[in-house]
This record gives structure tokens, C-alpha cells and sequence, in this order.
């Protein structure tokens, strides 16, 4: 019946002013055929599209039982595509399967740089440690979700998962994507995959917080669903629209890692001063992610994640800081003196805003000697990054 009435209103949108070409009868009637009579159509001005420009389809796998079901829902998402900046040119009913469906024609790109959709990315961290305990990588996790945050770089989502027999985490979180400059855009559609509940109902309760969590950090989210995984549990899966380029991703933040000098008999002395040394990364401008114990000989170090900026110039990329090393050309004849030496030296670098964010005493009786490890960012007196 849907196919039938859609033809009969085409072929008189299509045809405009020209008559019918078939007389009809009122009943029984016998009052002989009717002329034809030209009628005027309303008008119907077209979508205009500039030169060159295609016209794509939206398409979706959501159904409804019946077809006067599709029109409110094609409408509530042609609404969503037009807040998320995108040129809509309307839909059309379809059949799928036993049911019916819809699909929306869209402009697939955005002119002269507008500001929406946004552009951005998603990206997942793991910081490659297993733990033993579930709640010490729950704490991890927590922690590391925070830091994220604190850096101001939203959080979309936070799971643990299975190392070898151990626990680990990954923390999903939303950086912008630092696109070169065109004169177009392409809009591009994109899914996120985030928890993971036993009951389909479960999944279906969290999407809205979902939801809400992309419109929080100011991306369109198109719609959310409930998913089942592979292993029986289910997922919340969230569209969402982004900006992009054929010039592919270019964030604006990448991690980096630094592997502490201090070796420690215990492991849990390590993580203590992991922890410990995390503010003096945030007090360099290099936000600290995640410390992660590492062995070391038959000893134990740590490591820390923490962020940097990334600066894009023509031929590729230089981070905004690195972490360069110090090595003291003097030498003492005690240990105390090379500590001794090293405070002073790190005191200075600190007043230089050369950040210190590790140091040690090396060698032995007679011939001591230190090295300090200091933040430099780019465009810095005495820098190695190009300015």
C-alpha cells in the first residue's frame, strides 16, 4: 500500500501542471465523462545543492511494526541530524524485512570550516599493568579516569578486562582532532561501544547516562542501543557524528612514558613513590595519567604515563615537551657530596622552570657522580625542540 500511494504522489509531483488523462465516473451515475481539468500544484521549491556536492544516505537498522510508525521516527531523527550540523534533504519510508524503516539523504560535507559537527576522537588507554587484586585495578582505574578529567579531557567510559589471569583497565576518552585546514569537511558517523551488564535491561537503563555524557562533552550523540557481546552480556552502543578530512587523525594529545631511575627492594615501595612522584609531572604542565610498577633486575621501578601536547608542522610532528636527561660532568669522592650537588642543581633547574621529575647517584667510592631527568618544552631557553 506504501509503495502504491508513494508512486501515485510522485508521478503528480513529477507531471506539475499536466492534466489526467482518464475520465472517471461517480458511481452509477450516468452524467457522462467529466473534462479534464489543469490543476495547480502548491509549489514545492527543491533542496538546492552547491556545484559538486553529493548527496548521501543515512541509514539505520532500527525498525517499526507499522508504516504510520515510520514518519514520527524518521522525523525526531532528521531533528537529530540537524543539530548536529548536518544538511538534512529529507527521507523516505522502507521495507526491512517484515517491517519497515527509513532512510535520510544528507550533505556528506561540511563548507568552509564550520564549527559543527565538532572534530574529535576517541581513543582508549591501557597502561599495560596486571593486577592481582580486582579493587586494586578498580582504585586504578578510578584514579586514572580522574586524571584524565583533571587534564580536561572528557571521559567517556572506563572497563577492566582480563591480563593473563589478572586484572586491567582501560579508560575511553575524547580528545579533539587537530585537523589541517580545507576549504571542506566530511561528516562521518561514528560508534562507541562502552560498559558491559549481564541483562539487556541493564544496558538499555544506561543509555541515556550515555548520552549524556557525549552531549556533556559537546559532541552530538545520534542515538544509543543495547548490544549483545559475543560472551552473552551486553553493551550500550552510542552513534555519534564527528567532523573529519582526508588527512586522516591528527590528535591533539598523545601519552608518553618516562621510566623512573629509583630502584626499590619491595614492589610496594616502588608504587609508593610512583604515586609520589605524580605531582611533579602536573607541576611541569605535563599532566601524569597512571604509574605502573615495573621489575627491575631482581628490584623493583615504576614508570609514569603523562600527557603532551602535539605540535603539527609541515612534514610531521614534535611533541610539546620530552623529558631530557642532565648528566653532571664533576665527580666527588662520597656519595653525600653527589647528593649534596644534585639538590642544588635540581633547585636551579626548578627555578629555571626546567622541571625535575626524577634524579640518582651513580657510581662508586671515589669517582660519584649524579644525573637529573627535567621537563623541556618546546620554544624553551635551552630546549631541544624547535621553537
Amino acid at each position: 500500500m506504501f509503495k502504491k500511494i508513494f508512486l501515485a504522489g510522485f508521478s503528480v509531483f513529477a507531471l506539475g501542471g499536466q492534466s489526467f488523462s482518464q475520465p472517471f465516473n461517480l458511481d452509477s451515475s450516468t452524467l457522462g465523462d467529466i473534462p479534464t481539468v489543469k490543476t495547480a500544484e502548491p509549489s514545492r521549491p527543491a533542496p538546492v545543492t552547491p556545484p559538486g556536492v553529493t548527496i548521501a544516505s543515512y541509514t539505520t537498522d532500527e525498525t517499526v511494526t507499522f508504516e504510520s510508525q515510520v514518519q514520527p521516527a524518521m522525523a525526531a531523527r532528521i531533528n537529530a541530524l540537524k543539530a548536529a550540523g548536518i544538511t538534512t534533504l529529507g527521507g523516505r519510508a522502507v521495507e526491512l524485512g517484515n517491517d519497515y524503516s527509513f532512510v535520510i539523504d544528507y550533505i556528506p560535507t561540511v563548507k568552509n570550516g564550520a564549527a559543527l559537527p565538532p572534530a574529535v576522537l576517541v581513543e582508549t588507554y591501557k597502561n599495560g599493568a596486571a593486577y592481582w587484586l580486582e579493587s586494586e585495578a578498580v582504585e586504578a582505574m578510578k584514579a586514572c579516569a580522574a586524571n584524565f578529567r583533571a587534564a580536561r579531557l572528557p571521559v567517556v567510559g572506563s572497563s577492566l578486562y582480563d591480563a593473563g589471569g589478572d586484572n586491567a583497565f582501560a579508560v575511553d576518552y575524547l580528545v579533539k582532532n587537530v585537523l589541517r585546514p580545507t576549504q571542506d569537511y566530511d561528516v562521518k558517523f561514528e560508534n562507541y561501544t562502552g560498559g558491559k551488564f549481564t541483562f539487556e535491561s541493564d544496558a538499555v537503563k544506561n543509555i541515556p547516562a550515555y548520552l549524556a555524557m557525549f552531549k556533556q562533552a559537546g559532541v552530538p550523540a545520534i542515538r544509543g542501543k543495547a548490544a549483545a557481546r559475543s560472551d552473552g552480556n551486553y553493551v550500550v552502543l552510542v552513534e555519534y557524528v564527528v567532523k573529519t578530512n582526508k588527512y586522516g587523525a591528527r590528535p591533539q594529545y598523545s601519552v608518553a612514558r618516562y621510566d623512573s631511575r629509583a630502584v626499590f627492594t619491595f614492589d610496594k615501595e616502588a608504587l609508593k613513590a610512583s604515586k609520589e612522584a605524580l605531582p611533579a609531572f602536573a607541576a611541569a604542565g605535563v599532566p601524569p595519567l597512571s604509574a605502573v610498577v615495573r621489575p627491575e633486575g631482581r628490584d623493583y621501578s615504576y614508570s609514569v604515563d603523562f600527557l603532551v601536547g602535539n605540535i603539527y608542522q609541515q612534514g610531521g610532528v614534535i611533541p610539546s615537551a620530552v623529558i631530557e636527561t642532565y648528566q653532571a660532568p664533576e665527580t666527588f669522592i662520597f656519595d653525600s657530596e653527589a647528593r649534596k650537588a644534585m639538590a642544588e642543581k635540581a633547585a636551579a633547574f626548578n627555578a629555571a622552570g626546567m622541571n625535575v621529575v626524577g634524579s640518582a647517584v651513580t657510581g662508586s667510592l671515589g669517582n660519584f657522580t649524579y644525573v637529573i631527568d627535567y621537563v623541556a618544552k618546546a620554544g624553551q631557553p635551552g630546549s631541544p625542540l624547535p621553537r
